[in-house]
């Protein structure tokens, strides 16, 4: 796995984005030379040439991350595949036709179009078919034992088993190393300094997951050291769950860690610039939006009040007024209005705050903003959820954009996670990185009312 903005993204991804490139650009340099009678270096050669050949490979390959062929890499159906794939070129079509009519320079002739975008499919189909059937099951070569009794190592555990694409599978689980069976079956055994090494190596691992609730004890430290020193690598349950879920583990979270540690403050410069972000693009998206806005308020206004004031608490938990655009009118059959429905599926409802940004309250991307009430409650029930007011709320965040994405993980518990994780990697590139998913997940499931 590789952390980009500050996400770590799975090798199989990587891997499948490199194939599809190199699958797009081979297509149409095989369609050029076909059909147009030149070699691709003549056509290369060309500066709009070559930037028509980029633009092109540059939407499919956003098509197919917008078709969330790059985060589900195991084809579950071959005609959904199929679907997904001709989806993608036809809005490579669609692209291709208005940047032709903007720049006739940068025109790609319709027979390259579809020969370079058949071959392309027919091969990127075989390949990711050949791709879940044979390579996936052999990708995870990288094998981890878990040791310890911590909830962390369940929850790796399980995240693995139904996450095969990040290519790691678990060598085994020993939950006590005092007295504890290698097996959940197995009788329990004494295990000694001697033997751990011998214990380890029967797994046919050398890479251990730490996770103790009650903490380490010094004589077990001082038998990992030895062990790393012969080659293994020990980690901490914590550090792997951030690693392979991209959130915190709560339960190995210890309040010196938020007291004394400063992984979990963000930092001065960076809340400075984002804030400095935020404002513009608030800005820049209210004076695009605005025409839209007022059309919406007419359209809200003809059924009612067109905006709803909701009180939030922001950073340091201060409470402010949230604005959005009103939801929920029901017609005479209970159903939701025209309106309604276009503003909760486009997520054009929360435009109006963009106001709350450019007044200092919400950032663009931030932890998802909670009613003081439901706030104070939590704070005393949560130790760590005071954290997250660290920063100021978003419009959108990483915890909103991940439950979005799992819908089964709705808890609390699970978004503070992702929160902390935010805070903890709080820089512009994963701010960019979680803007996109937004726009990706409003184009494939809508917003989400507040």
């Amino acid at each position: 796995m590789m952390q980009i903005f500050r996400v770590f993204i799975p090798a199989s991804t990587l891997v499948l984005l490199f194939f599809d490139a190199v699958v797009i650009v081979c297509s149409f340099f095989l369609a050029i030379l076909l059909l147009l009678g030149q070699t691709p270096e003549d056509y290369l050669l060309n500066t709009f040439g070559l930037l028509s050949l980029a633009l092109v490979t540059a939407s499919i390959l956003v098509g197919v991350y917008f078709q969330n062929l790059y985060s589900e890499v195991r084809s579950q159906s071959r005609l959904l595949l199929a679907q997904q794939l001709l989806m993608v070129d036809g809005v490579a079509f669609l692209l291709q036709a208005l940047v032709s009519a903007a720049f006739p320079d940068l025109y790609m002739s319709l027979s390259v179009m579809l020969l370079g975008s058949l071959t392309a499919t027919i091969i990127m189909f075989a390949g990711r078919l050949v791709f879940s059937a044979y390579i996936l099951p052999q990708v995870a070569h990288e094998r981890l034992l878990l040791v310890g009794d911590s909830p962390l190592l369940v929850d790796i555990s399980n995240y693995l088993e139904n996450h095969s694409q990040l290519g790691i599978q678990v060598a085994g689980h020993i939950h006590r190393l005092d007295q504890e069976d290698q097996e959940a079956d197995a009788d329990p055994v004494s295990i000694s300094g001697a033997r751990l090494e011998k214990l380890f190596d029967s797994y046919k691992s050398k890479r251990i997951v730490v996770g103790m609730s009650d903490g380490l004890k010094p004589s077990l430290a001082s038998e990992l050291l030895d062990l790393r020193f012969l080659g293994y690598s020990i980690q901490e349950a914590s550090s792997v769950y951030a690693k392979i879920c991209n959130r915190e583990g709560l339960s190995d979270i210890g309040p010196s860690q938020l007291l004394y540690s400063k992984e979990y403050e963000p930092g001065t410069r960076a809340l400075f610039f984002q804030a400095m972000a935020s404002w513009i693009i608030a800005l820049a998206c209210l004076l695009v939006m605005l025409p839209l806005m007022l059309l919406i308020a007419i359209l809200v206004r003809l059924g009612g009040p067109v905006l709803d004031r909701q009180r939030r608490s922001g950073r340091h938990g201060i409470p402010f007024t949230m604005y959005s655009f009103r939801v929920g009118t029901k017609q005479s059959n209970g159903q939701k209005s025209l309106v309604d429905w276009l503003l909760i599926r486009t997520g054009f409802y929360g435009l109006p705050q963009l106001f709350n940004v450019l007044c200092g309250h919400m950032s663009i991307v931030g932890p998802k903003p909670h009613r003081p009430e439901f706030t104070r409650e939590l704070s005393q029930l949560i130790p760590f959820y005071p954290h997250r007011f660290k920063v100021r709320p978003g419009m959108t965040g990483w915890s909103q954009i991940e439950t979005l994405r799992h819908p089964a993980l709705p808890d609390i518990m699970v978004e503070l996670e992702y929160d902390l994780y935010y805070i903890k990697f709080l820089s512009g590139t994963m701010d960019i990185f979680i803007i996109v998913q937004a726009i990706k997940n409003i184009l494939l499931w809508g917003g989400r009312q507040p």
